[in-house]
């Protein structure tokens, strides 16, 4: 049915659909439970009225960890990743649902998606990360976790996709620009390769931001540099000037 056009988007969206759909996602069938998430995951990247119509309904959070936490299939845990990206990205209600996800354990099952699977799921999963990052209960959960969210962040900054590396540097810059921070600012610093991983990230084809992120991270991370074995004339060769 993709791409849908603007009647049949209207009908796929409407209150009884996504009550189907929200029906089939919490059923035993696991064919249904595939089907459904794919195009659930579909529909919801069009309207952000459609993400927060289906995120009211009884237990499809649930339902949607459930496919992760219990893989059918990678297309299908690529698709319930979307789903929840698009769930928790700012809205009105992302703050509440991306607390609803960290109770149900999500974090821990993101943080091994993103050390254990290939690139498309993990380039996902560190989308999901990196959307928590924007809620302020997200960033401080994953500030008390830090022995386990800034090693996958760092090691994700290169070597996965252009994608990965933009999530990831966001993610952790996010965390450490936050007020409560500097625990997070402390472990990043002492993670093998950051810094030459972020100064690599200056010199490829990443966009704008990403760079401008990268270079506020090492004009941070300058005040711990003492801590390293790292010439810091190199460090300053490839920082912004002001001008």
């Amino acid at each position: 049915m993709f791409p849908l056009g603007v009647e049949a988007q209207s009908k796929l969206a409407s209150s009884t659909s996504l009550r189907c759909m929200a029906w089939f996602l919490r059923g035993e069938d696991v064919s249904g439970r595939r089907v459904t998430v794919l195009a659930l995951a579909e529909l919801l990247a069009l309207d952000q009225g459609y993400v927060n119509a289906f995120a009211e309904m009884e237990c499809v959070a649930e339902a949607l960890v459930k496919i992760i936490r219990v893989p059918i299939c990678p297309r299908a845990t690529n698709a319930s990743l979307m789903a929840i990206y698009h769930m928790i990205s700012p809205s009105a209600m992302s703050e509440e649902m991306t607390r609803r996800f960290m109770e149900m354990g999500l974090v821990s099952l993101i943080l091994e998606i993103v050390l254990n699977y290939e690139k498309g799921i993990c380039e996902k999963a560190l989308g999901v990360l990196d959307c928590m990052c924007d809620c302020g209960e997200g960033r401080e959960y994953l500030a008390r976790n830090h022995e386990s969210t800034m090693p996958a962040l760092v090691e994700k900054i290169l070597g996965v996709s252009m994608t990965a590396t933009e999530f990831s540097v966001s993610a952790l810059w996010k965390l450490c620009k936050d007020e409560n921070g500097g625990v997070v600012v402390d472990e990043a610093v002492h993670e093998l390769g950051v810094f030459e991983k972020l100064l690599v990230v200056l010199q490829v084809g990443c966009d704008e931001r990403t760079k401008e992120r990268a270079n506020e991270l090492l004009k941070l991370f300058t005040r711990y540099k003492e801590r390293l074995d790292l010439d810091s004339s190199i460090l300053f060769k490839y920082l912004k000037r002001p001008y």
